[in-house]
């Protein structure tokens, strides 16, 4: 059943099938603490703030949930773009490191010399999130 991108059951979708993920698990056998991924909010557009909290412990996922303000904080890695972004991430029209790099996913958090070792585990992340069924928030650019 599809839910839509950056809720809480859409999150624990991704906690899940990340969980069920051999190459997840084999990808990201170094990578210690949380990461978040967020939306930024496009009022003028409809489009709300989101973000989901994920707590990424050697290649396991031990929480996933809408991200609180206390979990911003506690993240070690903050991602954070506009929805067309997260979607072209999201439908495989952009890979995650080109666009961390590009500046078009911002690391609002967390360095990237410290997200560089976790290349691999990155690119897993996003193809995990890809392959769930999602519906679309409001506002969200449909094409």
């Amino acid at each position: 059943m599809a839910s839509e991108i950056m809720t809480e059951a859409w999150a624990q979708a991704w906690g899940e099938a990340l969980n069920a993920s051999e190459g997840f698990r084999a990808a990201a056998t170094g990578w210690e603490g949380a990461l978040a991924a967020a939306v930024r909010g496009e009022p003028a557009r409809g489009i709300e703030g989101r973000a989901v909290f994920l707590d990424l412990w050697h290649g396991t996922c031990r929480a996933a949930r809408v991200a609180s303000e206390a979990d911003l904080a506690a993240a070690r890695f903050v991602l954070t773009a506009d929805a067309a972004t997260w979607l072209e991430l999201l439908r495989g029209g952009l890979d995650p490191v080109p666009a961390v790099m590009s500046g078009r996913l911002e690391l609002s958090k967390g360095s990237v010399m410290s997200l560089l070792p976790h290349v691999a585990a990155a690119k897993e992340l996003v193809a995990v999130g890809r392959s769930l069924p999602a519906t679309l928030p409001p506002g969200w650019p449909a094409a």
